[in-house]
Order: structure tokens, then sequence, then C-alpha cells
């Protein structure tokens, strides 16, 4: 799980946590979202996202951009 991950993901950093859950949800497969195996990784991929998008918003917010 890398920082070009959340890149990718296409949204604005004034997006609230909701547009990035929902990016997330595109980019994993539908038989990903449905594996209960892979429940705890698909979770921490979430966080970790989720945890990239706040630290660009403090980032802006830091900055007034």
């Amino acid at each position: 799980m890398t920082y070009g991950t959340y890149l990718r993901l296409d949204i604005t950093v004034h997006g609230g946590w909701r547009a990035v859950v929902r990016a997330v949800a595109k980019k994993v497969t539908p038989r990903g979202r449905r594996d209960r195996t892979k429940r705890e990784t698909r979770h921490c991929f979430y966080r970790q996202m989720l945890e990239y998008h706040r630290e660009a918003q403090k980032i802006v917010s830091y900055w007034r951009l």
C-alpha cells in the first residue's frame, strides 16, 4: 500500500472521507469485496487510504492551498 495508490484514486483533497471510501471501493475488485478471508486486509487498505487523505488535508490547511 503506497501513497501512489492514494494519488490514483482521482479525488480532491477537499473531498470528505466518504469520497475516499467510494473511490477505494471502486478500485477493489467485486470478488475482493465479497471475500471474507480478505476482510482484514481490505479494512487495512481502507484505513491506510484514509490516513493518506487526512495527511494531505493537513498539508493543504497548513499551507492554506
